[in-house]
């Protein structure tokens, strides 16, 4: 069961993306952005998959935390710098690299979960196993594929459906590089509604405040009235 674990995953993402593809054949652009966003994440995954999965599985040694912390730089940079990076690549060999560009970014920011999560799934094989295996008659390379291959492979798949729903719901470098994707098409579409949501949320807040009892009303009556000398024991 557990194997089928991503594929599951995957399949509770994909339905309502085909539900959203098939109602926006009468929106005009949704459907063109939805194919986008499911060519770059598909593209992202694809790409950061292998590579983050291989990485993982090569982390050893003294220098691991050095390491790691390096391969997480991309998730700690601001969106706006590989943004503008995307914009002068797209400036320079037209707005047909937009997409892949994009498609690249998403991969190297959704690389280092895919890492993370492959050093971990490996490192909770236990050591010990591969020996017993070794004594019993197996073959080394019998005994590493028997053992590590299953959790090389679930991590992968894991590692690229997480990087296939990152993808899905970036937004930042694709509305500076103005690319038709579903997150840009949900914020366009959000704009004009932007000034009811705003005042609804204000009118709602000030309701609250009005309703909601000051600090001196929370103390009761008696506890401000002052003591007379008759009250004192």
């Amino acid at each position: 069961m557990r194997r089928f674990l991503p594929l599951l995953l995957l399949l509770l993402l994909l339905a309502p993306l085909a539900g959203l593809l098939l109602a926006g054949r009468t929106e005009e652009g949704v459907g063109a952005s939805l194919a986008n966003s499911l060519l770059v994440a598909a593209a992202a995954a694809a790409f950061a998959a292998p590579l983050g999965a291989m990485a993982g599985a090569g982390l050893r040694g003294r220098f691991l935390g050095p390491v790691l912390a390096l391969v997480a730089l991309p998730v700690l940079l601001p969106p706006v710098l590989p943004a503008a990076a995307l914009l002068l690549m797209a400036e320079r060999f037209g707005g047909v690299a937009r997409l892949p560009g994009l498609a690249l970014w998403h991969a190297v920011l959704g690389a280092p979960l895919v890492v993370a999560i492959t050093f971990l799934a490996l490192d909770r094989v236990d050591p010990r196993l591969s020996r017993v295996a070794q004594a019993l008659g197996a073959e080394p390379e019998v005994a590493a594929r028997r053992l590590l291959h299953p959790q090389f492979a679930r991590a992968m798949a894991l590692g690229a459906a997480l990087v296939f729903a990152l993808s899905l719901g970036e937004s930042g470098p694709a509305v500076l590089l103005g690319a038709e994707t579903l997150p840009v098409s949900v914020l366009a579409g959000a704009v004009p509604l932007a000034p009811a949501i705003v005042a609804i949320v204000l009118g709602a807040t000030l309701l609250l405040r009005r309703r909601a009892p000051s600090p001196a009303g929370d103390v009761p009556p008696w506890r401000n009235a002052p003591i007379t000398e008759e009250e004192t024991p």
